[in-house]
C-alpha cells in the first residue's frame, strides 16, 4: 500500500468513528430530553398533590376549629343553666324541708327532693369536667393548628427544593443538547 492509501484508510475510519459517536449522542440527547420531560410532569404532579392537600388539610382544621369554639359555648352555656337549676333546687329542697318539718306527712317528699338536688349537683359537676375537657380540647386543637402551619411552611420549602432539582436536572441535560447538530437553537 502507498502512502495516500493509508492516510484515506485512516481518514475513512476517523470518519466511520465519528458518525458512529454522532449517531450514539443524538440517542443519548433523546433519552436525555425524555428524561427531563418525565421528571418535570412528575414534579409538577407531586407539587399539585402538596398544594392541594395543604389547602384541605388548613381548610378542615378552620372549620373544627369553628365548631370546637361553638361548642364550647354551648357547653358553657348549659353548664350556667345547670348551675342555676341547682341553685333553684336547693332552694325548693330548703323550702320543701322546712314544710317537712311543719307537715309530718311529706318527709318523704324532703328526702326525694334532696336526692334530686345531689343529682343535679352531680350533673353540674359533670358538666364542669366537661367544660375542661373540651378547653384542653381546644388548646390541642391549636396546637394542630400550628403544627399545619408549619407544615404548609415545610411545603413551601419542599416546593423550592423541588424547583432547584428540577433546573438541576434541565442543566444536567444541557450538555447533550449542545452535542447534537440543532441543540444552540433549543433555549435554555
Amino acid at each position: 500500500m502507498n502512502q495516500d492509501e493509508e492516510i484515506q484508510t485512516t481518514v475513512d475510519t476517523v470518519i466511520q468513528t465519528l458518525e458512529k459517536f454522532e449517531s450514539e449522542m443524538r440517542l443519548i440527547d433523546v433519552m436525555a430530553t425524555k428524561i427531563s420531560k418525565r421528571t418535570s410532569r412528575l414534579i409538577s404532579v407531586v407539587l399539585t398533590i402538596l398544594a392541594t392537600s395543604g389547602v384541605i388539610i388548613l381548610y378542615l382544621v378552620a372549620n373544627l376549629t369553628g365548631n370546637m369554639s361553638t361548642m364550647i359555648e354551648s357547653m358553657n352555656t348549659m353548664y350556667n343553666h345547670f348551675g342555676l337549676m341547682s341553685k333553684n333546687m336547693h332552694t325548693i329542697t330548703t323550702s320543701v324541708s322546712s314544710m317537712g318539718q311543719n307537715i309530718q306527712g311529706i318527709p318523704a317528699i324532703a328526702g326525694s327532693m334532696q336526692q334530686m338536688n345531689g343529682d343535679v349537683k352531680g350533673m353540674s359537676s359533670s358538666v364542669a369536667g366537661m367544660t375542661r375537657n373540651i378547653k384542653s380540647m381546644e388548646q390541642n386543637i391549636g396546637l394542630i393548628d400550628k403544627g399545619t402551619w408549619e407544615m404548609s411552611g415545610r411545603f413551601v420549602s419542599v416546593t423550592g427544593a423541588v424547583n432547584h432539582m428540577n433546573y438541576d436536572v434541565n442543566q444536567m441535560a444541557r450538555p447533550t443538547d449542545m452535542v447534537s447538530p440543532f441543540g444552540w437553537m433549543i433555549p435554555p
